[in-house]
């Protein structure tokens, strides 16, 4: 079969181009020819609340690619529903997150729908945003009564779709939970050797924050959690927060001033690259994301793939992945004092190993072999 995906893709940054990636790899493992029609850019700049839009890996996976969608362009629509139409393919797989996008992607599938008989197929970040603006309801069913298939990665998202467009239900809705990402191996390092990198003591007891920092995914809460970890658990906790602010750092220092944990964190506010992934999991304890809102998280797929156990929130559809006490475990969102509690007990009840084995139990993931089967039907 032959498949065109639309969305970000290298030289663009970001999870969902490396979602993207991923997904592209996989369909040509399988024997199937690939084509992404990505976009020229995510975000005009005035929007962008990051560094840069371009990604800075050495490593990225390299597909058949043609950059020419433009979220704000018209004629960029137009472009990639031509160059749909010569490429001719069985089916073409959107990914979807957020409203902003909607727009381009209604031209593109309604084209696709008046002129071809090519399948369309949206995977399902999320269908309600974690920023939410007056419009989004309006722009969300704009471009989801021109779908042929929805593929939802969470429970949450599969009912927040029939909330906001009540006709999936006599559509083609699969439910595939989020794959893990299995393209972060890197090369495997002792711990002694990632500690030494991260300049960080063999013996400390590390947590990591990982991913954009955005409002949502409630950093502060584990920053106020910090006084009461180092109060249990003595001076040998340290905190890595990875990735890049999207809200002014300041914002955390002025906590991290507040509350004289200096000595306890560590921030690399940068985009982590690609090849450098492996690095901060495999030198972790654990992953702590005290998110307030979330649909699924993809940086709980990549601690997956490299067996970290996670500390996280009762929010969305992060309940559907994480299993408390078994894989880790969750807590209230927004109580920073049960937010330590819980990593008092995974290091005090020494649970690392065992939540390590249950991951190693689990064997290899089946969602992608899910996910290749409903873009094949």
């Amino acid at each position: 079969m032959t498949f065109c995906i639309v969305g970000p893709f290298y030289p663009l940054r970001g999870g969902i181009a490396q979602y993207i990636g991923v997904l592209g790899q996989k369909l040509i493992d399988r024997g199937h020819r690939v084509k992404v029609l990505s976009f020229r850019k995510q975000f005009p700049k005035f929007l962008f609340p990051g560094q840069t839009q371009i990604e800075s890996s050495r490593e990225h996976i390299a597909l058949d690619s043609l950059q020419i969608f433009t979220p704000w362009n018209p004629l960029t629509w137009l472009r990639t529903f031509l160059q749909v139409k010569r490429d001719k393919p069985d089916a073409v797989i959107f990914k979807f997150w957020m409203p902003f996008f909607a727009p381009g992607f209604a031209a593109v599938c309604a084209l696709i729908k008046w002129c071809t008989k090519v399948r369309t197929i949206f995977i399902l970040d999320n269908v309600i945003p974690h920023e939410k603006r007056f419009s989004d309801k309006f722009l969300t069913r704009l471009v989801f009564r021109w779908v042929d298939c929805f593929i939802v990665q969470s429970e949450v998202v599969k009912n927040d779709l029939f909330k906001w467009f009540p006709e999936a239900e006599g559509r083609e809705v699969q439910f595939v939970p989020h794959p893990v990402y299995d393209c972060y191996s890197g090369d495997e390092i002792s711990l002694e050797e990632s500690r030494q990198k991260l300049q960080i003591d063999i013996d400390t007891r590390l947590l990591l924050f990982f991913g954009l920092v955005r409002e949502y995914k409630g950093l502060d809460v584990l920053l106020n959690a910090i006084p009461h970890i180092v109060d249990k658990l003595g001076q040998k906790v340290h905190l890595v927060i990875a990735g890049e602010f999207y809200e002014p750092e300041t914002k955390y220092q002025q906590i991290i001033e507040r509350l004289n944990i200096g000595q306890f964190v560590t921030i690399h506010n940068r985009y982590i690259a690609n090849e450098d992934v492996s690095l901060y999991f495999q030198s972790a304890d654990v992953l702590v994301l005290p998110y307030r809102s979330a649909t699924q998280s993809g940086v709980i797929q990549v601690a997956s793939n490299f067996k970290l156990p996670v500390i996280s929130t009762e929010v969305g559809g992060l309940p559907e992945v994480i299993d408390h006490g078994r894989n880790g475990f969750l807590v209230p969102p927004e109580d920073p004092e049960a937010l330590a509690e819980a990593i008092v007990e995974f290091f005090k009840g020494d649970l690392s190993e065992k939540i390590r084995r249950n991951l190693d139990a689990e064997g290899e993931d089946e969602s992608w072999e899910k996910m290749m089967l409903v873009m094949e039907s």
